[in-house]
């Protein structure tokens, strides 16, 4: 079943809302609301390392990242490029931002471009792999 372009678009538009939330979660240091959208479990890969990745781990993870933590850039270097399936049922992102945080006194600069695979599960679009690549700034 194909949907309509306007469909289609409603959904990338969802996915792009999605992107502004994870921003929005690391200005706020938000683990809920950063990880709010991702799969129990799914697969990183990152250094040349496949890791399947659980939410009990995330949680420990970006609690300790964020802790003291403030963001002053969090933004796409470009617009990112979505992707949806014909029938909604997959998508993925591919998204290019730069980031500026401190923490402890030390500021960290560096940009991230990755991919993002999302999964339709009851209506609601959930990332299920992330590949990612950093670069110090």
């Amino acid at each position: 079943m194909s949907l309509s372009e306007l469909d289609l678009e409603r959904e990338r538009a969802a996915l792009l809302e999605l992107h502004a939330t994870v921003r929005r979660a690391h200005f706020d240091t938000d683990v809920n609301q950063l990880l709010a959208n991702d799969a129990e479990e799914w697969i990183n890969v990152r250094d040349a390392k496949i890791v399947r990745r659980r939410r009990e781990d995330n949680v420990r993870m970006f609690t300790e990242y964020f802790d003291g933590a403030t963001y002053h850039e969090w933004d796409d270097i470009e617009p990112p490029i979505v992707s949806v399936s014909n029938d909604a049922s997959l998508a993925w992102m591919i998204v290019n931002v730069r980031v500026r945080r401190m923490k402890n006194g030390e500021e960290l600069r560096f940009r991230y471009a990755g991919i993002e695979t999302f999964e339709k599960r009851d209506g609601r679009w959930i990332k299920v792999v992330e590949v990612g690549t950093f670069e110090r700034d």
